[in-house]
């Protein structure tokens, strides 16, 4: 059994290792925008996946030759087209080039990402700003390689195609002084939900009606009000989100899910605060302001459950400050583990940005991951089968035997034994 168990670890080792990639062609590979990898671009897709003639033995090879480049093979990559090679990967190379792909601007490799990032602190891909003529046209290409997931018009069709509903696939919030004592606050405008008349009377979820959004009221909030648009799960009426987060999810190994949000300019939605997920903001449209504070104590790291509003007062108060403060523009993204206090602003395009991307409001898409999934998680569904399994087992009746007589009264920290070999919980104890 333990030579098994050897043979499965070494498996599930030799599987992993399946998917690391040379550098230099991960590297390659990852100049593709998001959407190249996804092959959802039509005139961009490899000539590979056109030619119908193409069997899988000849798949596999190309896949077999795409991996196997070394180091020191850098000679042979000048000059390939990485678009001819994405469609001939497997779905789990395709998986990591696309993490690759989406945090590439920082220059951080996957292996150092895992290794030096993942679920210990935040990171931001993105360009550094230049004014200079020579990146014009690299800072360009930066801003729209997140292109062709969302955009404000077809948030408008999404809304009014498919009857979203306040409170559940979406939410107007705004993050404002609304009591005029100088102290900001979230508040929502959604209206609430209507009780179904029935003759039973519940409390139930399912006996609950959520109003459908009128689209004019939801841009006239947005607009005129400067508030912040929450959609809900957009991967559900999106199917480029919907790949991205399917393919994500061969990467992790997990459920992957996705947000977005859109705040007019000099606005902000949320109060400041911490997930219970790994999240990784991806920048579509304008500019947005994220400060960013580590956790507050090991109580708060990697926690299990979102926190409350913190005050701006508290944050300040409570943590070291913002170790973080950066804006992020089209085609940036930023990774925040778990836990990891954040606001976020819209705010007007820094100079070294290009004047014709839009700033009059700010767009991005949260992905996130690892929510629900960690240990802890992992033990509670486990251990109440494993337990169910050992009570009800035909080979022993030791866990449905009868709790000792009066066991109450000698077990317990209160009868253990102390080093000289007194009982605890006499006199002399706690005040």
């Amino acid at each position: 059994a333990i030579q098994k168990e050897e043979t499965d670890v070494m498996d599930v080792m030799e599987a992993e290792a399946s998917t690391e990639m040379e550098p230099e062609l991960e590297a390659l590979l990852s100049t593709l925008t998001p959407l190249q990898i996804l092959l959802l671009e039509d005139d961009k897709k490899p000539s590979s996946q056109e030619n119908s003639e193409i069997d899988g033995s000849d798949n596999a090879e190309k896949e077999e030759e795409a991996t196997s480049v070394t180091q020191n093979d850098t000679g042979a990559l000048a000059g390939i087209d990485p678009l001819q090679l994405i469609g001939d990967l497997t779905t789990e190379h395709r998986a990591r080039i696309l993490l690759s792909s989406l945090l590439s601007p920082s220059g951080v490799t996957l292996q150092d990402f895992y290794k030096r990032y993942w679920g210990k602190r935040p990171l931001v891909a993105c360009l550094d700003g230049k004014e200079d003529e020579e990146e014009a046209a690299a800072t360009d290409q930066h801003a729209t390689r997140l292109d062709g997931f969302l955009h404000r018009p077809l948030i408008d069709e999404m809304i009014q195609k498919n009857k979203l509903r306040y409170g559940l696939d979406l939410n107007v919030t705004k993050f404002t002084d609304s009591m005029g004592n100088g102290l900001r606050h979230r508040i929502t405008l959604d209206p609430p939900p209507k009780k179904r008349k029935t003759k039973k009377s519940t409390d139930d979820e399912d006996n609950l009606e959520y109003i459908v959004a009128n689209p004019k009221d939801v841009w006239s909030n947005v607009d005129t009000s400067e508030c912040t648009l929450r959609l809900l799960r957009p991967h559900e009426h999106n199917d480029n989100i919907h790949a991205m987060l399917s393919l994500l999810e061969n990467e992790f190994g997990c459920m992957v899910g996705s947000n977005a949000y859109l705040t007019p300019l000099n606005s902000q939605g949320f109060a400041p605060h911490y997930d219970d997920i790994d999240a990784f903001i991806l920048q579509l449209e304008g500019y947005k302001r994220w400060r960013v504070y580590a956790p507050f104590n090991k109580r708060e790291t990697l926690p299990r459950t979102s926190s409350r509003d913190y005050t701006e007062k508290e944050v300040e108060e409570l943590g070291e400050g913002a170790l973080l403060d950066v804006i992020l523009g089209p085609g940036d993204v930023l990774y925040l583990p778990r836990g990891w206090i954040h606001q976020a602003e819209t705010v007007k395009r820094p100079s070294h940005y290009l004047p014709k991307l839009k700033e009059d409001h700010s767009l991005h898409l949260t992905v996130s991951a690892m929510q629900n999934w960690c240990w802890a998680d992992f033990l509670e569904m486990l251990m109440p089968e494993a337990l169910e399994g050992a009570a009800s087992s035909e080979k022993s009746i030791s866990l449905r035997e009868g709790l000792p007589r009066n066991f109450l009264s000698y077990m317990g920290t209160m009868h253990q034994l102390l080093d000289n070999g007194d009982a605890d919980g006499g006199e002399g104890g706690a005040s």
